[in-house]
């Protein structure tokens, strides 16, 4: 449906058509990318709808260099790390009673975890964000390496290294857990 695009403008139309393909095809796989970042399912939401923004309003200004789910994702994984930033400004200041509202929300994260893979997908999950975002590009995406490393703009032998401790951190975990 969608061809590469020349540098030209094009209609809003074709832009409002070209938009509804890309979010039906890749908006499942860019609210996982940013859960797998943030590990709130509703925040995941709205980055994602903050990800279709932009790729709506730069939709006639993409090139062509890489394909439409790269780019898509790498878009993601900015709007993953520019909330990760903010977010961290944010948890400075004091708004009142957030405890009650944290226990709901890791509630509910941690039903999500189970639903969307049970126990391996949780420990997944529970690995450091450097680790854990890698395996889940690699296995639960099935990207390759080379894939990986132009969505996160990190060399390909840092992402094989990553894929490595992550697998040796799961084991330890999952062996740990099997000899209790």
């Amino acid at each position: 449906m969608i061809s590469k695009p020349d540098i030209q403008k094009i209609s809003k139309d074709e832009r409002a058509e070209n938009l509804e393909y890309l979010m039906r095809r890749f908006g499942d796989k860019v609210v996982k990318l940013a859960y797998y970042h943030v590990r709130d399912r509703y925040q995941a939401e709205d980055i994602a709808q903050e990800v279709f923004c932009k790729v709506y309003e730069k939709l006639d200004s993409f090139r062509g260099e890489s394909s439409y789910y790269t780019w898509i994702y790498r878009i993601t994984v900015n709007k993953c790390r520019d909330y990760l930033k903010s977010a961290a400004f944010r948890r400075i200041l004091p708004w009142g009673n957030t405890r009650k509202l944290n226990q709901i929300q890791n509630t509910t994260n941690h039903l999500f975890e189970a639903v969307e893979g049970g126990e391996v997908f949780q420990k997944v999950m529970d690995l450091p964000s450097k680790y854990r975002i890698v395996i889940a590009l690699y296995y639960f995406e099935e990207l390759s390496t080379v894939e990986i490393s132009e969505i996160l703009n990190i060399k390909e032998s840092t992402i094989r290294t990553r894929l490595c401790r992550a697998r040796e951190k799961l084991k330890k975990t999952l062996s740990e857990e099997a000899a209790l």
